[in-house]
């Protein structure tokens, strides 16, 4: 198989390796207009098309510039000779990202379907930077609420010169025990925009996901939560003695979202008279939506 990136995350066995993004060997590309694309991926290069023309920033590499199978991809850094308002760029570019451009009207979906929460974003890069210039690769777990997206967890590496093709990790910091249901990857041949230098090139291969992180181990200050009665029946209260506690989220065993509950002089109550017989999860948040605590309980019917 085959900072800053995001101006634009009770199994729970361990599994070795994930799957990743689709294609994340680069191995399959499609022709659009005068250039290829890779399949499942975004690239600048439509910006190729405006009159006057830019340059292309994204290529099929091959040969000594690939790590496994027939190729890998490559991003070059490039200078925007024609930069259109409705697409919010700088001076340069040289980016690809998961998901798809939509040509009409303009705009950007961002991220592929993805449940899992890995430990690292893992992938082999080499990089050939001009002057001091950096790259970088990052990684972004979201699930949808309803009327926004949640942040399950982000990582983010900054790549620096190697002549060699390299393996790199980017570790996931998780700040909910929840499921995700969308996955956005992106990586870039000049990591700031400020630093940015025409020529940076950066190639990647065989991009994956590994490790397992479960809902279970984030048990930040867990022994000032207290849940009771447990099992529960009807109702369950929860006590948060923690003093920054806003409120309450609380997920079924497959990560869905079960409700919100507002915490009032450190505790609040759950009505489960209609929950399913199950664990749950709960996770304490504080005002600024930041996970403090966790913790969990039965209902028995």
């Amino acid at each position: 198989m085959k900072r800053s990136i995001f101006t634009f995350f009770i199994i729970f066995s361990w599994i070795s390796i994930i799957k990743a993004q689709p294609n994340g060997g680069f191995e399959d590309w499609t022709t659009e207009f005068s250039y290829e694309n890779p399949d499942h991926w975004q690239t600048f290069n439509f910006l190729s098309q405006l009159s006057p023309p830019n340059p292309i920033s994204a290529f099929k590499a091959i040969g000594i510039d690939k790590h496994s199978g027939n190729y890998a991809l490559k991003i070059k850094t490039v200078f925007l000779n024609n930069k259109p308002s409705q697409i919010k760029t700088g001076d340069s570019a040289g980016a690809v990202f998961t998901g798809k451009i939509n040509y009409s009207p303009p705009s950007r979906t961002y991220g592929f379907p993805y449940t899992g929460r890995p430990e690292n974003l893992e992938f082999w890069f080499k990089y050939l930077p001009v002057g001091g210039d950096a790259a970088g690769a990052g990684i972004m777990l979201l699930k949808w609420n309803g009327s926004s997206h949640d942040t399950i967890a982000t990582g983010s590496v900054v790549l620096l010169a190697t002549s060699a093709y390299t393996l790199s990790q980017a570790p996931l910091q998780y700040n909910s025990i929840g499921l995700p249901d969308t996955a956005i990857i992106i990586f870039t041949a000049s990591n700031d925009s400020v630093l940015a230098r025409v020529g940076s090139t950066l190639f990647v291969d065989d991009v994956q996901f590994t490790g397992w992180v479960g809902m279970d181990e984030q048990k930040l200050n867990s022994d000032k939560v207290k849940i009771f009665p447990n099992p529960a029946i009807d109702n369950v209260t929860i006590l948060v003695e923690v003093k920054d506690a806003e409120n309450v989220r609380v997920f079924d065993s497959s990560g869905k979202l079960a409700g919100i509950y507002k915490i009032h002089n450190y505790s609040t109550n759950v009505n489960t008279t209609l929950f399913a017989t199950g664990i749950y999860c709960c996770e304490i948040r504080d005002k600024k939506d930041k996970v403090i605590t966790t913790g969990k309980f039965n209902v028995f019917k």
